[in-house]
């Protein structure tokens, strides 16, 4: 199971961190997945979502850290892996929560950036509905038990936050002459092994001899349900006159709590 992100895995301190770099993403847009790959290399840190708001509350507690400054600190000292690399996932909606008045350059100079995004805005979007309606967010998480229930709306509004943080991050890159290593979900769980090396030669991490990627713990949740909502989501946009990139103001109306 993937743990090594969380609060019951340290490395040994000591290690000055020569390696820097941030998993810029969306939220379902494979970066956990992407994550769990990098840290089961046992090459590139642990990264996760360490500058989410919870996450950093609850770090904080465990290291008795105050303010940003000593949990940035701590975070370094207990998240680099012996070779010397640090990695944090952080979605866009964070970087606005957390470093709204300062530069994510600033919290890790030098860093480099890997961008993951995913080809299929619908099922993204339709992934990150479910996940809030039924609690569970990963393949070994504990599901509500709620069912979930398909809503135009609802999912058109996750549609177009993904459009907007992707857009967001563009521009962010675009306006610092930042050229991040570019990832797709659909390209990574195509092609997993050939992905992670090309992460880690951006990172300029050499592996081992006879380096073997391990396989992920994390499952897809994508089911025939995923389908269905995607056919009928992409129906209902047509219908009224929507594409995908672009589209007008008018909506369906309310459709009720069947699949």
């Amino acid at each position: 199971m993937y743990t090594h992100h969380k609060f019951d895995h340290e490395f040994p301190e000591g290690t000055e961190p020569r390696c820097l770099y941030w998993i810029c993403s969306t939220p379902r847009s494979g970066s956990s997945l992407l994550c769990e790959l990098l840290c089961n290399s046992g090459l590139s840190g642990a990264p996760t979502e360490y500058f989410d708001r919870e996450q950093m509350e609850g770090f904080a507690r465990a290291w008795g850290t105050s303010g940003f400054a000593e949990y940035r600190a701590a975070l370094l000292a207990k998240k680099t892996s012996p070779n010397g690399v640090f990695g944090a996932k952080i979605h866009w909606g964070q970087v606005l929560d957390v470093f709204a008045d300062q530069d994510l350059g600033e919290a890790l100079p030098g860093a480099r950036y890997v961008w993951i995004t995913r080809r299929d805005r619908v099922r993204q979007a339709i992934s990150w509905d479910k996940a809030m309606q039924t609690g569970q967010w990963a393949s070994d998480h504990a599901a509500s038990g709620q069912r979930p229930v398909f809503d135009f709306d609802r999912i058109d509004a996750a549609f177009r936050e993904i459009e907007r943080g992707d857009a967001a991050w563009e521009q962010y890159f675009s306006e610092r002459g930042i050229i991040p290593l570019r990832v797709v979900y659909e390209d990574l769980v195509s092609h997993r092994d050939r992905m992670v090396r090309s992460v880690l030669a951006f990172l300029d991490i050499e592996l081992p001899a006879g380096f073997e990627l391990r396989p992920p713990t994390l499952r897809r949740q994508a089911n025939l349900r995923s389908t269905l909502w995607a056919r009928r989501f992409r129906r209902l946009r047509r219908r009224h006159g929507e594409s995908e990139r672009h589209g007008g103001q008018t909506r369906p109306g309310p459709h009720g709590p069947s699949e």
